[in-house]
């Protein structure tokens, strides 16, 4: 087996940024990334054999284009692409497949970097195709320059509905509505700790108006009911909502669709962390459920860090500078630089951090999931999409006395499908504290065992042949 100074999971903002880093002291790194390209959601680039001119790329994917290169020809950094890690053993023994094939490593540092996925929510024919995600709408549109339908309704809360539904607009799309769950009229509460990030300001309010231009309703306090249709959707129901997003009767009205987007905010991907055993927190407006860390971002286990999204949502600026920080502590720790040099070199990351993370403090308390988003989910609907685990299944096992939530897992099945939990896994946690009046941190999370991902039976054996 191989060993290597710094392995980094994830080709996101986060770890091409810490890689680049890394590298400028002379630190041997390897660079794992499970797609093709690097670039993650945010830097995500066109795949091979698409093309677009100037006015068709933002300034996020130029600035992406630049920084990917720097690290490709800039940087003695060794890329692995298309590798899938299923595993992190004692040690920091890396487990990835790639090419059908089992390759281990063994790191003296490791930085997990695996970004974070769309937040599932459930609702009466959201297993219907013609509804998707916003994260996989965004890549069909910004970067497949693939239009999802032709009558879409976006529903969901945050800044990246407005992003995405840009997009739609200048791609041809007609766009129905943009549903913001959130009402919005606290929101000036928040203006002073906004101040100051003006590109970020800039940037969503030029979405507005391009919504605007376009003639989109935005309908804020509406949140999206049901999806009808037979083989596809064809109708949508959605309806105004109180404070806590609870459906305000007698509000609901029904438009015609072909697409429904769904985009509730986002979830760390900390199953890597958490298979490493590292302490978690839980943060509802970080996301859910996080790593401990420090101020460099070290986790409570020696060596082994974490940055961008899968340590709490903040963006990908934070993303960025949380990687240069663990990259910069990590070279002192490997004896290229002082204690001194890492002061002086991280002092201006943390004074950017600071505004950077309070702007998105505020964003999200703003646009922060409320209860009444899930506390209203029929029991025919499916919850566990893999397993066919329906809503009132887990509620009839939570009335059982049965309230540990892998306890459920064993009983339901949920959480055992080709995804292992990432759809599912939190709204179970949220109904048991729902259903039984405990915090959300005392009903804890799915268990994750090796490989967190589906793999062949032979890359197993390989691994555990050598």
């Amino acid at each position: 087996m191989r060993e290597v100074e710094l392995a980094i999971i994830g080709g996101g903002p986060a770890g091409i940024c810490a890689a680049i880093e890394a590298a400028k002291y002379g630190v041997e790194v390897t660079l794992i990334e499970e797609n093709s390209r690097l670039g993650g959601q945010f830097y995500r680039r066109l795949a091979d054999g698409f093309t677009a001119n100037q006015r068709q790329l933002d300034k996020y994917y130029v600035r992406g284009t630049k920084l990917i290169a720097e690290l490709e020809y800039g940087r003695k950094v060794e890329v692995i692409e298309n590798a899938l890690v299923w595993g992190i053993f004692p040690d920091k023994e890396v487990a990835y497949l790639r090419d059908d094939k089992t390759e281990t490593l063994k790191a003296q540092r490791l930085i997990l970097a695996e970004g974070a996925y769309d937040r599932p929510v459930p609702f009466p024919g959201w297993t219907l195709p013609g509804v998707l995600t916003a994260g996989a709408a965004l890549k069909m549109v910004k970067i497949e320059k693939v239009l999802p339908g032709e009558r879409i309704l976006l529903a969901g809360s945050g800044p990246l509905q407005l992003l995405l539904a840009a997009h739609l607009v200048r791609t041809g799309a007609k766009v129905v509505a943009v549903l913001e769950a959130s009402p919005l009229d606290n929101a000036w509460k928040h203006l002073p700790h906004l101040w100051g990030q003006w590109e970020l300001l800039k940037d969503g309010l030029g979405y507005l108006w391009e919504l605007r231009k376009a003639k989109v309703p935005l309908l804020r306090g509406h949140v999206i009911v049901e999806a009808k249709g037979e083989e596809q959707v064809c109708q949508a129901i959605y309806a105004k909502v109180d404070r806590d997003w609870q459906i305000v009767p007698g509000t609901e009205k029904n438009v015609e669709v072909d697409t429904i987007i769904t985009g509730y905010g986002l979830i760390p991907s900390g199953r890597l962390s958490r298979l490493c055993r590292c302490p978690q927190k839980w943060d509802p407006y970080l996301g859910g459920w996080i790593p401990e860390h420090d101020e460099y971002m070290e986790t409570a286990l020696p060596g082994i860090f974490t940055a961008g999204d899968c340590s709490g949502i903040e963006g990908a600026a934070v993303a960025a500078e949380e990687g240069r920080l663990a990259a910069i502590k990590i070279c002192q720790e490997l004896g290229r630089i002082t204690p001194e040099e890492t002061s002086r070199r991280c002092s201006p990351i943390f004074k950017e951090l600071r505004g950077l993370r309070r702007f998105e403090s505020a964003l999200n308390s703003i646009f922060a999931t409320r209860r009444g988003l899930l506390a209203r989910i029929p029991d025919e609907v499916i919850i566990c999409r893999c397993e066919e685990v329906t809503a009132g299944e887990i509620r009839n096992v939570i009335a059982e006395g049965i309230t540990s939530i892998n306890e459920i897992k064993a009983l339901t099945r949920a959480g055992m499908g080709p995804c292992q939990g990432r759809m599912c896994a939190p709204i179970i946690t949220e109904m048991v504290s729902i259903e039984t009046k405990r915090p959300v941190e005392e009903v804890g999370f799915f268990a994750p065992r090796p490989p967190i991902k589906p793999i062949p039976l032979v890359g197993v054996a390989r691994h555990k042949s050598s």
